[in-house]
């Protein structure tokens, strides 16, 4: 029995590796082929072993390798996470493996709410064939802590919001703010601590009192004035050799070096010979490529964003002059005919770096308790 469960996972590996993608493919993601294929943990005797004490079937099983994580159904995802988790003790190979296997999920922003535990934000809690940056790195370290989907569902709420307490209220809004800070137990801040890296402190002031105002909750809640720091793209690529798979990335962007925020998020993989890729979703799709290639695309944009950033600048007078104008004209009141400014275009400023912490789950069960995660599905509203 063994041995043909050993000749059907070796024809499902082959299956797998020599499969050729169908879009055209550029020269970078076919350098990104070196990253060693998540498919090699699926020829040994453990997975074997693993496959039938768990009574897995190997073709349906088969028929999971072979499809990309975001056509999973929930119990699709609930067996393949028992697999995983059993087979790979590493948490960082277990993120970067599903990390890869989003590779191609497509893109769409503002994708999770509350419901049906509120209504504010009538999303839902979960989504496995969609991401946006945040969705996808959230559903990743979820996965990654746990052998069930059960465990994954219960894990991604403790991620998403604060102590675990589902409520628009509570949602790590702010990654730097909220997401970073609440998921402390998860991630280490690193940005100030690599040796001979420069790093740049900023204040920023957070307004969830405004930010909440549409919904009518919230009000009460004072400003906080954050201090936080980020790695200029002037320090990168001395940073670049600390970075291991599975650490968590932070893309600040803003419009001067110090009014600045967290616009984009993603996960960082190692290949064997160093170098240091980003795995994020992004228009059009989850994708993989060089930290380093993302930079300069970014730095490279700058300069378009310079010039568009003039012109908007020139609008934005020619408007402020008009609203003056229709104001003069009613008596100094504002005028119902006014035109809002143009807002500029964010520029590339640099990175934040979070290293994945390897004893997340025992990190969670001091805060939470043994029977980690905790979660609440109701909440305070004012």
């Amino acid at each position: 029995m063994r041995i043909l469960y050993l000749l059907l996972l070796m024809t499902l590996f082959v299956s797998c590796s020599t499969t050729k993608r169908t879009s055209e493919t550029s020269k970078a993601e076919t350098e990104i082929e070196i990253v060693p294929q998540p498919e090699e943990i699926l020829t040994n005797e453990k997975a074997i072993e693993i496959l039938e004490e768990e009574k897995i079937d190997v073709a349906e099983f088969k028929s999971l390798i072979e499809k990309p994580l975001y056509e999973f159904m929930p119990e699709e995802i609930d067996e393949y996470l028992r697999f995983l988790y059993e087979y790979e003790p590493d948490l960082r190979k277990r993120v970067d493996h599903l990390a890869k296997k989003q590779i191609g999920q497509k893109y769409e922003i503002y994708l999770l709410g509350e419901y049906p535990f509120e209504i504010y934000d009538a999303q839902p809690l979960f989504c496995i064939d969609k991401s946006d940056c945040v969705v996808f790195s959230e559903h990743i370290y979820a996965m990654a802590l746990s052998d069930s989907w059960k465990k994954f569902f219960a894990m991604l709420q403790r991620i998403r919001y604060k102590d675990g307490v589902i409520s628009l209220l509570t949602r790590n809004h702010y990654t730097e703010a909220d997401w970073t800070v609440n998921n402390s137990w998860l991630i280490k801040d690193i940005t100030d601590s690599l040796p001979d890296v420069q790093s740049k402190k900023v204040i920023t002031k957070i307004d969830r009192a405004k930010f909440f105002s549409k919904w009518g909750i919230g009000q009460n809640i004072p400003v906080q004035e954050l201090k936080w720091s980020y790695i200029p793209s002037s320090e990168i690529q001395k940073a670049l050799k600390y970075l291991k798979t599975g650490d968590f990335v932070n893309v600040v962007r803003g419009y001067t070096p110090e009014d600045v925020y967290v616009g984009h998020v993603g996960i960082i993989s190692v290949a064997s010979d160093g170098t240091v890729y980003l795995i994020h979703s992004a228009e059009p799709e989850v994708k993989i490529e060089r930290l380093i290639d993302y930079m300069n695309k970014s730095l490279k944009l700058n300069k378009k964003r310079e010039i568009e950033n003039a012109e908007i600048l020139k609008q934005n007078q020619e408007i402020i002059s008009y609203n003056q104008k229709l104001r003069k004209e009613n008596g100094g009141a504002n005028h119902p005919d006014e035109k809002k400014l143009i807002p500029l275009k964010p520029y590339f400023y640099g990175f934040r770096f979070f290293e994945l912490q390897e004893n997340a789950l025992e990190n969670l069960r001091q805060i939470d308790g043994p029977k980690a995660p905790k979660i609440t599905i109701y909440g305070e509203n004012d």
